[in-house]
């Protein structure tokens, strides 16, 4: 795609050039510096999109996140611009830690990338409406030619009004801060080392991890008096009695007991299918999950991420798990579907997005959730969560040595065995066997895992040795 000078006349919406533009200097080697960062600027926004969309990003709910980031760093700088409170924090190397580092980096260089994309078109049809040396009006068609593709070409061509000043100026940080930080969509890049001086916070613990240790501690003061005590066993008491809890709310809680889902997946767009059966005299429950934080494999370079299916079969010896066999088998038919639809509209009555309408869904299971747990537990200080019941579960796994990493993987929805190692961890030295890990029977996984050996890819099928020696699964 090609372009010839246009006509000493300046296009319609060009009459009055802007005033921005009167910001353009007219030293020739500090026209040929801003000319050229647009020109690398976009062709980094182009590379940031190489894996996702602006447009996937949104629907994901992913975009709001990325706002969110940056709103914060903005409220941070006294003018109020998230990429130089960026840049502030990179130059006196004031992160906190490396994960809120690249989170930070992600989101601007997205957001640019945007910003970039929608407006630079409209500067390089600008620069024709202003008057320039014939030698740099040259200069410009020569380098559009050769490296701005045709979509913004035709962005270019199509732009009929001029950047008014604040739309310039953002377009300027943009430009400047993706020239300054270029984007990594396949991750290949180390992230910024900090240094480990010793006034650096140390690396925080998952509040569900605290909590977990804390009712662990718990647990074995009341097993002093009562052998038979567990804290599960407690809380799951306690939600039978609670008036407040609904039959729904108490699904719902069997099934993060008995398998340690995520929250988001009881949405409808996801969902959790049980299926009873009774084999031999005993009484079976299958999970089977429709998993959230899936990606697929977009490059060699990037691989996927997560369970798009897992599915989770167990032999009832809890009490939850009978309950939940019980309600099925009265219900009149060997099948539940878990899908929790919620309020596309807020109380005001604006729509919400279907990642606003899952975070809401999430917090409304997890103030129950609390609830209950105040209720069985009022003398502990930390709450008991949703992922609280997660991180028990790859604990009583990791703790039982039938159980390979692959299987603790796919129970938990992950595809690496690297990810599946952050859960967990309060009863892995003990070796303290659960019954609740004790009852599950088979896993199956939809996706290979990825083992601790690099290149070391498992089969998708990852099964554990029926409960018991018996001849199920």
């Amino acid at each position: 795609m090609s372009i010839t000078l246009p006509s000493e006349r300046k296009p319609d919406g060009f009459q009055n050039p802007s005033p921005s533009m009167d910001k353009i200097p007219s030293e020739s080697h500090r026209f040929d510096a801003l000319f050229s960062d647009s020109l690398i600027a976009y062709n980094h926004a182009k590379e940031a999109n190489l894996l996702y969309s602006a447009e996937e990003l949104i629907a994901s709910g992913t975009w709001q996140k990325y706002e969110q980031r940056a709103a914060a760093l903005a409220r941070s700088h006294q003018r109020n611009d998230p990429f130089a409170a960026f840049l502030s924090h990179d130059r006196f190397n004031t992160w906190s830690n490396a994960n809120t580092r690249q989170s930070a980096r992600s989101a601007l260089v997205r957001i640019a990338s945007q910003k970039v994309r929608e407006s630079v078109p409209a500067y390089w049809r600008e620069l024709f409406s202003i008057t320039l040396p014939a030698a740099e009006r040259t200069k410009i068609i020569k380098a559009l030619n050769g490296a701005v593709d045709a979509e913004a070409m035709e962005r270019m061509r199509s732009a009929r009004q001029p950047l008014n000043r604040e739309e310039w100026e953002c377009l300027t940080r943009a430009i400047a801060f993706l020239v300054a930080v270029p984007p990594d969509p396949m991750h290949c890049a180390v992230r910024k080392s900090l240094p480990k001086d010793e006034g650096k916070p140390k690396k925080q613990v998952s509040s569900a991890i605290i909590a977990l240790r804390a009712l662990g501690r718990h647990e074995r003061g009341k097993q002093k008096k009562s052998p038979d005590y567990e804290w599960r066993n407690q809380f799951w008491k306690t939600g039978q009695t609670d008036a407040c809890l609904s039959t729904r709310h108490r699904i719902i809680i069997a099934t993060l007991m008995l398998i340690g889902c995520r929250p988001v997946e009881f949405s409808a767009r996801l969902g959790v299918t049980v299926d009873i059966a009774t084999e031999e005299g005993i009484l079976v429950l299958t999970f089977t999950v429709k998993g959230a934080k899936t990606a697929l494999e977009r490059a060699p370079e990037v691989s996927g991420k997560g369970q798009g299916t897992r599915t989770i079969r167990l032999v009832c010896k809890t009490e939850e798990a009978c309950w939940l066999h019980d309600y099925i088998s009265r219900s009149g038919t060997p099948r539940l579907e878990i899908k929790e639809a919620t309020n596309p509209r807020s109380p005001s009555g604006m729509w919400l997005s279907r990642a606003e309408q899952e975070r809401r869904l999430t917090v409304s299971i997890d103030k129950y959730i609390k609830r209950v747990g105040k209720r069985a537990f009022p003398k502990q200080t930390n709450s008991v969560t949703p992922y609280l019941f997660r991180h028990a579960l790859a604990a009583d796994m990791q703790a039982d040595e039938s159980f390979s990493d692959e299987a603790i993987t796919a129970t938990l929805g992950h595809q690496s065995t690297r990810t599946a190692r952050r859960y967990g961890g309060s009863n892995r030295g003990r070796r303290t066997v659960s019954v609740r890990s004790e009852q599950i029977i088979q896993v199956d996984a939809s996706s290979p895992i990825r083992g601790r050996q690099r290149d070391c890819i498992y089969d998708a099928r990852c099964s554990v040795p029926p409960f018991g020696g018996s001849d199920l699964g």
